[in-house]
């Protein structure tokens, strides 16, 4: 199935989640290109380093996904947007950067990008079971 199937509504929602995935692709092919590939040059593991740089590649097989096979396409930016939160998460507290260090204001401004992630995991889980509801009828259908 195709993005074309589908509602005007449902379309509208998958392609700004398509934009929004290609912004984070954006987001770490800046970091590559900057710090090179599974850069050293950050005081965090290897396994952390690798998993923010495939996600160059990842956001983006996503971002078409979600145009091309919206089925897998919603279900797999479901998954990368929840690991990516829980394991920025963990960074956060592992490496002891709560709000309590700095106060909330001036976290939130050097993580407004982390703000993002979460406002975008809301979305998409908000989304989501309109998203798969209007993709099954168009499926079944055909």
């Amino acid at each position: 199935m195709h993005i074309k199937t589908l509602n005007k509504r449902i379309k509208t929602i998958l392609i700004i989640q398509a934009i929004c995935m290609l912004i984070g692709a954006s987001t770490h092919i800046l970091w590559i290109i900057e710090n090179g590939i599974f850069t050293p040059n950050i005081n965090h593991p290897l396994i952390s380093t690798i998993f923010w740089d495939s996600l160059a590649v990842i956001d983006i097989i996503a971002a078409m996904l979600l145009i091309l096979r919206p089925k897998i396409g919603v279900l797999i930016t479901s998954i990368i947007i929840t690991i990516d939160v829980i394991h920025n998460n963990l960074i956060l507290f592992f490496y002891n950067q709560h709000i309590n260090d700095i106060g909330i204001k001036l976290w939130a401004i050097k993580y407004w990008m982390f703000i993002g992630q979460i406002l975008f995991l809301t979305f998409v889980f908000w989304t989501l079971k309109t998203n798969l509801t209007e993709i099954k009828l168009k499926s079944i259908s055909k």
